[in-house]
């Protein structure tokens, strides 16, 4: 019964398999069959377990019974025994019992017999069921590997199939390109011909050379050969007179010309100019000249390249003038135009990025339109320099794309357009692993204990089959379409649309239904920053894109002393100047320089203060303008305008300061008893006014007579400082009976050789000279009341000392009721600069709780003013009230804290 049971499972089992080898595995194979398969598999190898164990529970009940039959056999024996002693008595006896004694010796003989054969059924059935087990391992393994082999050709057929599609669609491209470049070349061609045509126009015209006259600024002028008499005028245009000329991501690359001319009496409308320009290779950006209007701003005009025989090393601009007018060659960044025919379909192929195209199919609106753009390139290195200068906001963003801007009508699109834009290719970074938590090691070591069995490893196999047919990403790595208007600073994702990556990374493929003003394509990393933190890392890649790192640098020249030189430069062109200023002699071992964050373009002022000034220098400013290509150079003569002052010091001290135009408020504010319990602003002005940024310190050395070891008869004419006077030390010397005084020099740390060169010297007079000569040569970060105090207190002088010290109490008491409106007066600079942050502005109340404001602080100022720029205000004057150790430097730290780093290093130049 038991073997029967067995059997037809088994053979179940087997046809069932040579049903499975017989079929052909297609591409449309029933997995759920293989799994009903193994399901009956595992069904039948239960089955035999549960066979096997009754079997042994049938052994066990055997077992038992052998042992009640050996007690039987015992029992019998010794019953035998005794009859074999009554045989002796009784015979007749004797014969019954030994056929009795026979009868059960057969019937023990059947039961071993019995289990004998038990035994041996047992153990065929265990081989059996071992077996049938082997057998199914076997099947299951080898209908694994087939699957394998069999999903790996349907995965080497799909993918030769992809192949053969991106073979078509890259031929597809190859066609269209030639098509485009064809439809180029025409263009091309036309503008040839009608530059020819202008050429032809203006082929008789004869050069007026500016070139090599360094009076003038370097240009070449075409007129008609009956007006080459015609006077002109060209001056260096005044720097006050650039604002304005840069536009975002600009760059001056020639000399700003003035150029005075009148036609009127040569009856000529036009002359040509030609201006030379800094060579910049560059496939993203464009070169043209700017012209001032009457209303002071700068206006682009028509401009075409322009060669000249006589100066082949140089690229000229050239453009057409109709009366007086200022001039400047600037770069830009290139601007495509784009005519959508709805007529019929096309593609457009953008000269700055060959990767990024543009392709719309027919009918895509309702009318033609046109749509400019532009592209602001990202290279490799510049991203690179932005994730190390900002470390923390850049962590998790593995790369971007450009960012492109569109200018296009106001339309509705009926059909998407396909984009293809360019991302660089991400950079593979480490990550640190990071330990397990306990939970996890718990599991991790029962999973090492407790290993799976072969059938669990297959199912987990099969379930990554799955997941990979169904296309389930399992990598953190994600794409975001990120996009901006032009007039605003938030960035925000575009969750409608689809972003396919290409093979090599480096090309995202998307459809769009509505157009943005600004995009820009990131790659991040979701585990290491979050959406929001995205967008406000890549607003903070725009504003460095469009920010310039400068260094300021002051030095004397070797062999003059008194010359000096100062630059400001862009530090891409700093080893230049270094090399520069090395060969003229202007080496200093104690050089000054400094980085500063600019715009391009950006109008500075160069002032002097301090005991070291120019020749001739009448508090007037020097005005000039930061451009990457054109370094600005200052040399002049320095002297020193008073020789008696700093005569402990071997230099002459002065400083050079670059100021800029700001806007700054100045609150009004009602009486001190006010403040001190809330503050109530009655008006505020904002006005704008010039603010310092940088500060470097001149060193001008003095001639060695110059430094002599001061008199001994020390002037009695000194600034007064905490409650030390010349009366109050008129007033202790006199108090000071015998030998006090010398007692407190020597507690006070002068030696013993100068107090008697001072009594020597004053005699009489001397303990107030001692006092004098002490405060002189006493450090200034000392406290000099506290160490007279001591010192008195040491020499046993308590009543001048507790008189002394009772004038600090009253005069730090002072101090505090007016320290207050100084504080303000020193930190208001910083904070209306803080204001003119719009991040911080947004963000004032987080700061201000940094700023360890209490929630009704917060609460009062938000109810009591409207305007966020004045809540962030007030919130800083508040936290200068509240703290008597604010100062600029705890300012900056708590800013920088905040994730503002380029905030921060404004506001320690500031301090």
């Amino acid at each position: 019964m038991a073997i029967t049971m067995l059997d037809k499972p088994l053979g179940d089992l087997r046809r069932e398999i040579a049903d499975l080898r017989q079929l052909n595995i297609s591409h449309d194979y029933d997995i759920n069959k293989l799994g009903t398969i193994i399901t009956v598999s595992k069904n039948s190898l239960r089955e035999t377990e549960n066979y096997q164990q009754q079997l042994l529970q049938q052994l066990q009940q055997f077992e038992v019974s052998l042992a009640d039959i050996n007690q039987i056999l015992r029992a019998n024996m010794k019953q035998k025994a005794q009859l074999e002693q009554q045989k002796e008595q009784e015979s007749d006896t004797d014969i019954e019992l030994h056929a009795k004694l026979m009868a059960l010796n057969a019937e023990a003989l059947e039961c071993r017999a019995a289990a004998v054969q038990l035994q041996q059924q047992a153990k065929m059935a265990l081989i059996k069921a071992a077996e049938i087990e082997k057998r199914a391992n076997d099947e299951l393994a080898q209908q694994a590997r087939e699957m394998k082999l069999k999903q790996q050709e349907i995965e080497r057929d799909r993918a030769a199939e992809l192949e053969r599609r991106v073979r078509l669609e890259e031929e597809r491209q190859r066609l269209n390109e030639l098509q485009l470049q064809q439809q180029q070349k025409e263009r091309l061609l036309a503008t040839t011909k009608i530059q020819q045509q202008e050429q032809d126009e203006y082929a008789n015209w004869k050069e007026r050379d500016f070139m090599n006259n360094d009076q003038y600024p370097q240009c070449i002028f075409r007129l008609a050969p009956d007006t080459l008499s015609m006077p002109i005028d060209v001056i260096f245009l005044k720097v006050s007179e650039t604002e304005n000329l840069l536009d975002n991501q600009e760059e001056l690359i020639s000399t700003p010309l003035e150029i005075k001319f009148d036609s009127t009496a040569y009856q000529q409308q036009t002359i040509l100019i030609s201006i030379p320009y800094i060579i910049k290779r560059s496939t993203h950006r464009e070169n043209i000249i700017k012209i001032r209007q009457s209303n002071g701003i700068w206006m682009p005009t028509d401009t075409k390249e322009s060669i000249f025989d006589a100066y082949k090393e140089k690229r000229f601009v050239e453009c057409k003038l109709n009366q007086s007018v200022s001039c400047a060659v600037v770069s830009r960044l290139k601007r495509d135009t784009i005519l959508i025919n709805k007529q019929s379909s096309g593609r457009f192929l953008s000269d700055a990025d060959h990767r990024l195209t543009i392709q719309w199919p027919k009918n895509v609106c309702s009318t033609d339109f046109h749509i400019n753009l532009r592209v602001l390139p990202v290279d490799l290195p510049t991203f690179t320099q932005f994730s190390k200068n900002f470390s923390n906001e850049c962590q998790g963003l593995l790369a971007v794309g450009p960012i492109i801007e569109l200018h296009y009508d106001d339309i509705t699109l009926l059909k998407p357009i396909q984009f293809t834009l360019p991302i660089l290719v991400q950079t593979k970074k480490k990550v640190k692993s990071t330990k397990p938590t306990t939970v996890e090691s718990q599991a991790s070591q029962q999973t090492t204990t407790n290993q799976p069995s072969q059938q669990e490893i297959i199912l987990q196999q099969q379930q990554a089959i799955f997941k990979s047919l169904l296309g389930e990403d399992l990598s953190n790595e994600r794409l975001v379409l990120l996009y901006s208007s032009h007039n605003e600073n938030i960035w925000h994702i575009d969750k409608n649309v689809n972003l396919i990556d290409s093979k090599s990374h480096d090309i995202i493929t998307t459809n769009m239904q509505y157009l943005h003003s600004r995009m820009i394509i990131a790659r991040y990393d979701k585990q290491f920053i979050s959406t929001k933190q995205l967008q406000t890392t890549i607003n903070l890649l725009e504003q460095s894109l469009n920010q310039r790192t400068v260094s300021l640098i002051l030095r004397r020249r070797l062999s003059n002393p008194n010359e000096i030189c100062f630059v400001c430069c862009s530090n891409q062109r700093i080893n230049i100047i270094d090399n520069d200023l090395e060969q003229e002699n202007f080496i200093d071992n104690e050089q000054q320089s400094k980085e500063l964050t600019l715009q391009e373009g950006q109008l500075l002022q160069l002032r002097f203060r301090g005991n070291v000034l120019p020749i001739e220098y009448n508090q007037q400013s020097y005005p000039f303008a930061f451009n990457t290509y054109f370094p600005f150079y200052f040399q002049t003569n320095v002297y020193e305008i008073d020789k008696y002052s700093q005569h402990l010091s071997p230099f002459y001290y002065g400083f050079v300061q670059i100021f800029t135009k700001g806007k700054i408020s100045k609150p009004i504010t009602k009486d001190l008893e006010k403040k001190k319990q809330q503050l109530d602003i009655v008006k505020q002005d904002w006005y704008e006014t010039d603010i310092c940024i940088a500060e470097l310190v001149i060193r001008l050395p003095k001639p060695r007579e110059g430094i002599r070891v001061p008199t001994p008869k020390t002037s009695t004419t000194f600034t007064s400082e905490g409650i030390l006077t010349p009366i109050l030390f008129h007033e202790i010397s006199a108090s000071l009976y015998d030998d006090e005084w010398r007692r407190l020099a020597r507690r006070l740390g002068m030696t013993r050789i100068r107090i008697e060169a001072i009594e020597h010297e004053y005699q009489d007079e001397a303990p107030y000279y001692m006092l004098l000569t002490w405060f002189k040569r006493a450090p200034r970060s000392v406290d000099k009341d506290l160490l007279l105090i001591h010192g008195l207190m040491n020499i046993n002088r308590w009543d001048i000392a507790q008189e002394l010290q009772s004038m600090k109490e009253a005069k730090s008491q002072e101090q505090i009721t007016s320290s207050k409106d100084d504080q303000l007066r020193i930190l208001s600079v910083p904070f209306n600069r803080i204001c003119q942050h719009d991040e911080c502005v947004r963000m004032w109340k987080q700061i201000a709780r940094e700023l360890t404001l209490t929630n009704e602080d917060i609460q009062r100022i938000e109810e009591q003013y409207s305007s966020k720029q004045e809540q962030c205000l007030r919130s800083l004057e508040q936290w200068a009230l509240n703290n008597s150790q604010a100062d600029i430097k705890s300012l900056s730290r708590i800013i920088r804290s905040l994730g503002f780093k380029s905030l921060s290093r404004e506001l320690d130049n500031m301090a």
